[in-house]
Order: C-alpha cells, then structure tokens, then sequence
C-alpha cells in the first residue's frame, strides 16, 4: 500500500507540473523570463480599447462695431456774377461753398466763364490773367492791382470790365462802393455812361445801370 500511494502521489504532481506549465506557456510567459508578444487575436478585449481625449476649443464671434460713419455736409451760397452779352453786362448766378467771402467771389469772377455761362452766349471783358485783392472796410472794397490792370482794353470794354467788378461785388451783403488801387495809388475809372471818375472816388452799383441789361 505504501508503495501505491508514493507512486499515485509522484504521478499527480507530475500532473500538476503539466498543467502549469500548459498555463504559463498560454499566458504568453517565456520560461526564459524574456518578454513575448501575444497574437492580436489571443489578447483580451479589455486590454485593448484605448480612451483618447480631444480638447475642443469653440470661439464666438464678437460683434464688433463699426465707427460712426461721419457725413459732412457741405454749404454752398449762391452768388450772383455779371459778364457781358453784346455789349451789356448781365447777371449770372453760381454757386460757392459757404461762406462766399469778398475775396471768393472776386477771384471767381476773375477766372472767368464756367461751362453754364459759356453755353449761354456771355463773355467776360476782363482780360485773362489779371490778378486782384481786396480790402472791404465800412463797406467800401478796396480793389488793388497792378499796372496795367485795364489800360490795354478798348474803351467799351473799360466800362464793361469795371461794371462787372463793381455789380458784381456791390452785390454782396456789406459792400456799397468799390475803389480802385493800383500799384498802391487811387486811380480814376470809367462809369457806365463813359465818364471818368475823379481820383479816389469810388463808384456804385448805380453808376452802371446805363449798361445793365434788363433782359432777365
């Protein structure tokens, strides 16, 4: 008996060897104790799900207001001009950006016929590149050029040349007379009927009436 049983028990030990051995050989542990890679099909679904985290970032628009779109609105005075329609001085009117001072509508006129004008048939008797200033004081405007100033013109249009001036600036609010200056000394000057004025005398809107034309 004694005997039986030392060789049932070398047997099932020898069993259980077998059957670790058969374990630790699955588990994928070399007996050697170096690190062996399973088959993708024997590693359990557990250990294989993996977890990402992605950050996400969400931007809102701002609103963002735009500045105030500022309109400037610009002024114009209307300003009557007077140019010359066979031999008669007529008005004309046009508009300058407000406010029309004295000097504005003195060089205006100077420069001449705008587009409007030219279609309408007038001229200017003023000659081409004169060149003027003007001084207003209780209310008499000073216009002061130089030699020649008019000298080089015929004589009706002399008379033409300063009634335009003359109707012209007396038209404005705060001027009565006009005298003329050049080259710093008071000169005489045709008035509408071809006399001449003395010297540092100045004339007024009536003194051209003779040559205005009544057809507006």
């Amino acid at each position: 008996m004694t005997r039986r049983r030392g060789t049932w028990s070398a047997r099932r030990w020898s069993s259980c060897g077998l059957i670790v051995s058969i374990i630790l050989s699955g588990c994928g542990v070399p007996e050697d104790g170096r690190f062996v890679a399973l088959p993708a099909n024997e590693i359990p679904d557990a250990l294989t799900v993996t977890t990402s985290t992605i950050a996400t970032t969400t931007t809102t628009p701002q609103e963002t207001e735009s500045p105030p779109t500022t309109v400037t609105e610009v002024l114009y005075d209307s300003v009557e001009f007077y140019f010359v329609s066979a031999n008669r001085v007529v008005r004309s009117e046009r508009l300058i950006v407000s406010p029309a001072t004295p000097t504005q509508v003195l060089d205006t006129l100077l420069e001449g016929l705008d587009a409007t004008a030219q279609t309408a048939g007038l001229r200017s008797a003023l000659p081409r590149g004169l060149t003027a200033t003007i001084d207003v004081r209780r209310g008499v405007a000073r216009v002061t050029s130089t030699a020649p100033f008019l000298s080089e013109l015929e004589p009706l249009d002399q008379r033409l040349a300063i009634a335009q001036i003359v109707l012209t600036l007396t038209r404005r609010p705060g001027i009565g007379q006009v005298l003329f200056v050049v080259d710093d000394v008071e000169i005489q000057v045709p008035r509408g009927a071809g006399d001449l004025t003395a010297k540092g005398v100045a004339v007024t809107y009536d003194d051209y009436l003779n040559v205005l034309s009544t057809r507006d």
